[in-house]
C-alpha cells in the first residue's frame, strides 16, 4: 500500500513539474500535438500506479521523453512556417466579406449549425452580421462583425478616456501586499492615508485595489461577510 502511496505521490509532481514545463495552456486552448501528449502522459502514469509490479521507470522514461520530444517539437516550430502548418494547420477563413465560405467549412467538417452556434456564442444571431469568421488553428473562432453591427467606441465619438489600466490588489485581508505596491506606484505613507481618510486601519480591510490611474476600490471586511 505504501508503494502505491509513494509511486502516486511522486508521479503527481513528476507530471506537474512536466506539464508546467509544457506551458501555460487551457484544456480548450491545446494544440493536436500537445492533446496527444496529455493523453498518453495520463495512460503513461496510471500504468506503475494500478500495477504495482511494473519498475517506476516504466512510467518516468516515458513521460520524460515525452517532454523532450514535445519541446523539441515547439522549438522547431518557432523557426519553421512549414512544420507549423503540417502540425497544426492554419486559420480557415468561413465567412469572408459577409458571406459564407462552404468550400472552407467543407474542407473543415464544420457544420453550418456548428457555425451557427458558434456565432450565437459570439452574440450574433444572424450571420449577415458578420464580415468576417476565421476558424483558428486551434478550433476556436474568431468573429469580426460588419461596420454596422461593430459596438460604439469612445473614438467613434471623438472621446478620449484615461486608460485605468489594472486593478492592484494592495492590501488583502489586512495584509499589506508590497509588490502590487509598488506595481501601482503608491507608498505605504499612501496606504495609510486613505484608510484613515476612510477611518479604517489595515485590519479592518479584505481587499483595497488600485489601478493604474490612481482610482481606489475598498471592501471592508464586514462587507465582505454579507
Amino acid at each position: 500500500m505504501l508503494t502505491i502511496v509513494f509511486r502516486t505521490v511522486f508521479l503527481y509532481f513528476l507530471l506537474l513539474l512536466v506539464i508546467r514545463l509544457m506551458g501555460k495552456r487551457q484544456i480548450g486552448e491545446l494544440q493536436t500535438s500537445e492533446f496527444i501528449i496529455t493523453v498518453l502522459l495520463s495512460e503513461i502514469a496510471s500504468a506503475p500506479v494500478t500495477n504495482p509490479d511494473k519498475p517506476l521507470l516504466t512510467a518516468v522514461v516515458p513521460v520524460l521523453v515525452l517532454l523532450i520530444l514535445e519541446l523539441s517539437v515547439s522549438t522547431a516550430l518557432l523557426h519553421s512556417n512549414f512544420l507549423k502548418r503540417v502540425f497544426y494547420g492554419a486559420p480557415s477563413m468561413v465567412i469572408a466579406r459577409g458571406k459564407i465560405d462552404i468550400r472552407e467549412m467543407r474542407k473543415n467538417r464544420m457544420e453550418i449549425d456548428e457555425l451557427l452556434s458558434e456565432l450565437r456564442l459570439s452574440g450574433y444571431s444572424d450571420p449577415s452580421d458578420v464580415e468576417y469568421a476565421i476558424l483558428e488553428d486551434n478550433g476556436r473562432l474568431s468573429v469580426f462583425p460588419s461596420a454596422n453591427k461593430s459596438p460604439l467606441t469612445p473614438e467613434d465619438m471623438n472621446l478620449k478616456k484615461q486608460e485605468s489600466g489594472i486593478a492592484h490588489v494592495c492590501l488583502l485581508d489586512g495584509k499589506i501586499l508590497e509588490t502590487n505596491l509598488s506595481l501601482a506606484g503608491w507608498t505605504r505613507k499612501q496606504l495609510r492615508d486613505e484608510l484613515k481618510s476612510r477611518g479604517l486601519t489595515p485590519a479592518d480591510v479584505f481587499v483595497l485595489t488600485v489601478d493604474d490611474a490612481g482610482k481606489v476600490t475598498c471592501v471592508k471586511k464586514e462587507d465582505a461577510s454579507r
